[in-house]
């Protein structure tokens, strides 16, 4: 090889090592500049996010609460506790419920025992109407713009009107305030994409003007209050259950577009958005002679210009027994009495309305009474049974038209037309069970006992 020939390999050598070393100064400078404009892209990612946050915080608490009207519940506003789909049931000799009661779909038991102020609504016009109602207030309610809160609710927490949500489920624990700001319009709402819950002695106080009547629970899924919870407000689940523990309260409703409603020893009763122009103490009954006494009592009246006494036999279609003369304007205690002279022998719901001088009106109280003359239409023989039994009928068979048994849990296990008398329960487990009868037009409950060692 010669002199020139290893010149140009020399100096084809040192060009292929200074291209490299170009090469690797730009592959560093190329990674250290890709690495810088990724921390801008992650800077400006960051601003960005901040900015739409800014902008979302700035959007709305500018949302004019006091314009969001009170979702409307229609015709399912004066019950207590309704689904729309499933079964109404309580457990418990202490529940109280001033209100109405009802199902669409299901059935009712339990109560017969308990403190019931409201009609019983089963599988009929004003039930079917309430289901739509409660199913639009859920739809209404869900569409309500809300800013986000942690799932948790309460532990000593106070909080404004407005609309707060939850993606996922939520909860209420120890005392949740809700301030109104001396505004008897604010309205609260909690929507929860999950269940919502409530911890034993969780406590929602209302403070300033807040009313139980503005505030509203939603849910996608059940709706559970712990023992001895004392809630405010009118909870809406769908789909899911909704139940109350031991020693609960509700200044409000409880309501399921479909799912069961269950009850354990608990006080409720729909709320009151505005003072009465009475402050009713007591209304109740008795029999006398055969004839049903009504009796009421008040402790102050405001521009009161007579009360009104309405029945009914299943709670839908009401009559008037008569009305009596109001106070006007007092402060003191007084009593009132009115004797319905009854023609025909069956149970009924009487109604309390007060009406005022300039023609306003208010239903105060509804309760039920038993028929004063007592004859044992229908009775089981024998009760307790090992499995068979018969009913017995002092009025022809022929005037039962349906007849429904349940277990203790509300599930319908038999049904049958009135044809059927005879019965046999052999293959069930034993247990209280309940018997529905229609006969004339009137709901009939009877309870059996089924001991077959099963």
């Amino acid at each position: 090889m010669n002199y020139d020939t290893i010149r140009i390999v020399e100096e084809k050598t040192l060009e292929n090592s200074t291209m490299k070393n170009r090469l690797e100064e730009c592959h560093e400078s190329c990674i250290i500049s890709i690495g810088r404009k990724l921390k801008e892209i992650k800077s400006d990612v960051k601003m960005l996010m901040y900015s739409v946050i800014v902008l979302f915080t700035l959007l709305f608490p500018s949302i004019n609460f006091a314009q969001v009207t009170v979702p409307n519940l229609g015709s399912s506003f004066d019950f207590v506790l309704f689904s729309g789909l499933g079964a109404v049931s309580n457990t418990g000799l202490q529940t109280a419920i001033n209100g109405d009661i009802g199902t669409a779909s299901g059935a009712i038991t339990g109560f017969a025992d308990s403190g019931l102020g409201g009609s019983v609504e089963i599988a009929n016009a004003r039930t079917a109407a309430a289901a739509i109602d409660v199913a639009n207030a859920y739809n209404e309610i869900f569409a309500i713009p809300s800013v986000a809160h942690a799932p948790a609710f309460g532990g000593g927490e106070t909080l404004n009107a407005g609309a707060y949500s939850t993606a996922g489920a939520g909860s209420v624990g120890g005392v949740l305030t809700l301030d109104g700001e001396n505004n008897s319009n604010a309205i609260f709402i909690f929507k929860f994409g999950g269940a919502f819950t409530t911890t034993a002695t969780t406590t929602v106080n209302l403070i300033n003007g807040a009313l139980a009547d503005n505030i509203f629970w939603i849910a996608n899924g059940a709706m559970a209050m712990a023992t001895n919870t004392s809630m405010k407000g009118t909870l809406i689940a769908n789909p899911g259950a909704v139940s109350a523990g031991d020693g609960c309260s509700i200044d409000g409703r409880m309501f399921s577009v479909s799912g069961a409603i269950s009850t354990y020893n608990m006080k409720g009763n729909t709320p009151n958005k505005s003072a009465l122009p009475i402050e009713l103490l007591s209304f109740s009954s008795h029999c006398k002679s055969e004839n049903t006494v009504l009796e009421w009592q008040t402790a102050s009246e405001i521009n009161n210009n007579y009360f009104t006494i309405e029945q009914s036999y299943e709670g839908v279609q009401w009559n008037i027994v008569g009305t009596t003369e109001g106070a006007g304007n007092s402060s003191k205690q007084l009593n009132y009495s009115l004797t319905n002279i009854n023609r025909d022998n069956r149970n009924s719901y009487y109604r309390l309305k007060q009406t005022d001088h300039n023609g306003d009106y208010k239903y105060v109280g509804t309760i039920f009474t038993k028929k004063c003359k007592e004859t044992e239409d229908i009775k089981i023989y024998p009760n307790p049974t090992s499995g068979k039994f018969k009913l017995l009928s002092d009025r022809f068979p022929g005037d039962i038209s349906s007849i429904a048994i349940h277990n203790s849990h509300g599930k319908v296990i038999h049904s049958s037309n009135g044809n059927q008398l005879q019965f046999d329960l052999s293959n069930n487990i034993s247990g209280y069970y309940f018997i529905s009868i229609i006969q004339n037009s009137e709901l009939i409950h009877v309870k059996l006992i089924l001991d077959n060692n099963n």
